[in-house]
């Protein structure tokens, strides 16, 4: 019983969005951050919540392993500015006001360089202004503790509590491009398509490519080492409809210079077979989204939709026809790699193969 309840619970908080997972992740952050900072009697507990609150705000597990970092980056160099400052005062009696400023400089110059190295301002300052019990040389290993504590919870936190999912984010990343796609050559499939239009749709569809390559990268923090073997279709999905995407450039960039302005009625049926077909695939996605990793959807029904598409004959100019008949190619490749959720030998990137860039509607 406990089971179901457990994750019906965690589809509704998934469900919802980002910010009730992100409450619950950050209470937990604290409460652990908290809890083992009192267990190795840290003297300031305080500074563990406080780097827990900073790391576990980031919405991405990319982003939580970056800012993670940089904090433990900075905080060692600011404590070893700090250590430096305190052996100063020490040995050297120099007052704390001239000491702190001659440590503070080459650290501000590192975080203006830097901006992400500014923590050890922070840590600096903490280190140096603030009061602290015991030995003055205890303070720096202490707060340094503290702060490695917030920052390991909130590893632990993020991995474990309420994780995003990426690989949903990317199906339904996909099936937002693929509609956009769809509006892009709905647009452009006119005998005197709106130019300025389908540039800004596929502005639209620029931006939704770049959410699908973080949205991998992040799968692939999520599932080091087993993204391809167990998700092939998130890991070809943005390959896929970048080729898509670019297809549907050309055919957009031949409409507009004039090879559409003499055909008929075969571009309302190219554009209503378009519109059917991209529609599927959108939903295909959307539906496999649902499902849990490792869960694939039934392959039925392919043949089905691939039927649909026919290769562009002679009403068509030679730049359209070409145009057209690259966009079926690539919409068959990618109709049999989301109904076999990846699994099959079309459409795979060779290895290590770069990311393409993209192209513009001019």
């Amino acid at each position: 019983m406990a089971g179901p309840v457990f994750s019906y619970a965690r589809n509704v908080f998934i469900a919802a969005g980002g910010t009730w997972r992100q409450v619950v992740r950050m209470v937990v952050s604290l409460i652990g951050s908290g809890v083992v900072a009192h267990l190795v009697h840290l003297q300031e507990p305080v500074w563990a919540l406080i780097t827990s609150v900073v790391v576990i705000t980031q919405s991405r597990m990319t982003q939580t392993l970056s800012t993670g970092q940089d904090q433990i980056v900075g905080t060692l160099i600011g404590a070893s500015a700090g250590i430096s400052a305190i052996a100063m005062e020490q040995w050297l009696f120099w007052p704390t006001d001239l000491v702190f400023w001659v440590m503070l400089m080459p650290v501000a110059v590192l975080a203006a360089a830097r901006p992400k190295m500014r923590v050890a301002v922070i840590t600096l300052m903490v280190v140096l202004l603030f009061p602290g019990n015991g030995a003055p040389f205890a303070r720096p290993f202490d707060r340094i503790a503290s702060i490695m504590i917030g920052v390991v919870v909130s590893f632990v936190v993020s991995f474990f509590v309420l994780r995003n999912e990426a690989r949903r984010e990317v199906l339904r990343n996909s099936a937002l491009l693929l509609r956009q796609v769809s509006a892009l050559l709905e647009l452009a499939l006119h005998q005197h398509p709106d130019s300025d239009a389908v540039a800004a749709i596929d502005d639209r569809c620029r931006s939704l490519l770049q959410d699908l390559n973080d949205g991998v990268k992040e799968a692939e923090v999520e599932h080091p080492g087993s993204l391809a073997r167990h998700d092939p279709l998130v890991m070809r999905l943005p390959g896929l409809l970048r080729k898509l995407r670019a297809d549907a450039v050309f055919v957009a960039r031949a409409a507009v210079e004039g090879q559409t302005a003499s055909t008929g009625d075969i571009l309302r049926s190219e554009r209503e077979v378009l519109s059917h077909v991209l529609g599927q695939l959108a939903d295909r996605c959307d539906l496999a989204a649902t499902r849990g990793r490792g869960k694939p959807l039934p392959d039925e029904g392919v043949e089905d939709v691939l039927s649909q598409i026919h290769q562009p004959g002679p009403h068509w100019t030679p730049v359209m026809c070409f145009a057209i008949g690259l966009l079926h190619t690539d919409m068959t490749v990618l109709i049999r790699n989301v109904w076999a959720d990846g699994r099959t030998d079309e459409g795979a990137p060779p290895p290590d193969a770069p990311h393409g860039g993209v192209a513009h509607v001019g």
